[in-house]
C-alpha cells in the first residue's frame, strides 16, 4: 500500500528513523554482550554483568519494537470474522480499533511512568550494572509515545492498510492493475 502524505510526514519520517537507529543499535549491542557471555562462559571466566545487561537491551528492544510496528499498521490484527460481517461492523471495528490501541499506549504510558517514579524516589539500582533503574524503566513510556505517534501515522498515511474491506473487492482491484 502506498503512503499518502500528511502535514506531519516530516515529523513521522524523522521518528521512524531515529525508531530503526535505536533498534539497530540495541540489535548489536545484544549480540555483542551475548557473545562476549558466551566466549566468558567457555573460557571459564564470565561477566557477571553480560547477563543483565542483554536483559536491560532486550527490553528497551522490545519496547520501542513493539511501537515501530504501529507506523504503518503492520501490527497484528484478525480481521477474518469482520470480513464476513455488514460494512457498518467494519468500519465500527475501525473506531474500536483506534480507540483501543490507543487506549493501550495511554494505559502503557501511565502505568510506565508510576514505575519510573518509583525507581527514582526508592533510589533503585540494577544488581551487577549499579545502573539507576529509572534509565531501563523509562523505556515502557517511550515505547507508549512512539506507539500513540506510530498509530496516528498509520491513521494519516496508511488509512489503505487500517481499512477493514472486502477481500474479493480487493482482488479484483489487484488484479486489473497488474493487467
Amino acid at each position: 500500500m502506498e503512503r499518502k502524505k500528511s502535514k506531519l510526514s516530516g515529523f513521522f519520517d524523522i521518528v521512524n528513523k531515529m525508531e530503526d537507529f535505536v533498534l539497530a543499535v540495541l540489535v548489536i549491542g545484544m549480540i555483542v554482550v551475548i557473545i562476549l557471555q558466551i566466549l566468558g562462559r567457555i573460557t571459564g571466566h564470565p561477566f557477571p554483568w553480560t547477563e543483565e545487561s542483554s536483559r536491560y537491551l532486550f527490553l528497551w528492544m522490545m519496547f520501542v519494537a513493539l511501537a515501530a510496528g504501529f507506523n504503518r499498521c503492520e501490527s497484528s490484527r484478525v480481521t477474518l470474522f469482520l470480513q464476513l460481517g455488514p460494512k457498518w461492523l467494519k468500519k465500527l471495528s475501525e473506531f474500536l480499533y483506534a480507540l483501543i490501541v490507543l487506549g493501550f499506549f495511554v494505559f502503557m504510558f501511565v502505568c510506565g511512568m508510576q514505575v519510573v517514579q518509583q525507581q527514582v524516589q526508592f533510589h533503585e539500582t540494577g544488581t551487577a550494572i549499579l545502573i539507576p533503574m529509572w534509565i531501563i524503566g523509562i523505556c515502557q513510556p517511550i515505547g507508549a509515545v512512539l506507539g500513540f505517534i506510530g498509530t496516528l501515522q498509520s491513521f494519516m498515511e496508511y488509512r489503505d492498510k487500517v481499512r477493514i474491506g472486502d477481500k474479493e473487492t480487493e482482488k479484483m482491484k489487484a488484479l486489473e492493475n497488474e493487467g
